[in-house]
């Protein structure tokens, strides 16, 4: 598996009381992860990765790298997590999505459309890089002036006029078009969840004395559809439901990621 050996950069929470991190810090600790990494003492690489992480580092370099080390510790769940994590922040990130074929290789869970991530999932992956809020406001924009030079060319009739209000009014359905796809994109992957447990019984009810009819193994992708007393209700690729352990399964975007910022 690959490891990235580039500077680390930064990311500050939005919110008042997180603290950040100076990017000296920040950069010691990527290289200590790193040159332990490459000695083989994984647990001081996981050390100092998740460090970084609890300063409220956001890196798709970072949760490559810890990726890798969990991956070499024989933690799948951990591994998967921390790529798919990878991948949210950096779609277009080939190695990362290789490295995840990598340790899905020895999921338990051979579900259809796993390895794809589903249909939903591929979808929401291919429309997660379009610019939701800049597409809405050009959308608006786009809109409001093709009606306009409708108007205008109502007044006094102009093939140039009117060629600019057809463009406007195309360019204004692909913006809608980049709107909603960024919306769902945005909606699927908050419920998209990696299996963290080595094993997790799926009952029918969010209770430990709820009947189980098959068990979830760590490294497999879902998504997670309810919440409710400790409990998890999830959905696997093959449309298997059912209530495991809130500890686990972990989202692939966790809460308070949407307070963060990269530099």
């Amino acid at each position: 598996m690959r490891l990235f050996l580039a500077v680390l950069v930064i990311a500050s929470g939005a919110r008042a009381g997180v603290s950040v991190a100076p990017e000296a810090r920040g950069s010691a600790l990527f290289d200590q992860g790193n040159a332990a990494y490459l000695s083989g003492e994984t647990s001081r690489a996981v050390a100092a990765y998740e460090a970084l992480l609890q300063e409220r580092t956001v890196s798709p370099e970072l949760e490559t790298n810890l990726g890798a080390a969990y991956f070499r510790q024989g933690k799948r769940g951990l591994a998967a997590l921390h790529l798919e994590r990878a991948l949210f922040l950096d779609p277009s990130d080939d190695d990362a999505r290789a490295d995840l074929q990598e340790v899905r290789r020895g999921n338990v869970d051979k579900l259809e459309g796993d390895q794809d991530e589903g249909g939903t999932e591929a979808i929401a992956r291919i429309l997660a890089p379009l610019p939701g809020r800049a597409a809405s406001v050009a959308f608006v924009a786009l809109w409001c002036a093709a009606w306009a030079l409708l108007g205008v060319n109502g007044l006094r009739p102009r093939s140039a006029v009117a060629n600019a209000a057809t463009l406007c009014f195309v360019f204004s359905a692909v913006s809608a078009l980049a709107t909603f796809g960024a919306a769902a994109s945005h909606r699927l992957t908050l419920k998209r969840a990696v299996v963290v447990a080595q094993a997790a019984p799926a009952r029918e009810g969010p209770s430990e004395r709820a009947a189980s009819h098959f068990e979830v193994h760590e490294g497999t992708a879902l998504r997670v559809e309810d919440e409710e007393q400790g409990f998890r209700r999830v959905r696997l690729a093959n449309g298997l439901t059912g209530w495991v352990p809130a500890a686990a399964v972990e989202l692939v975007v966790p809460r308070g990621w949407s307070d963060q910022r990269r530099l």
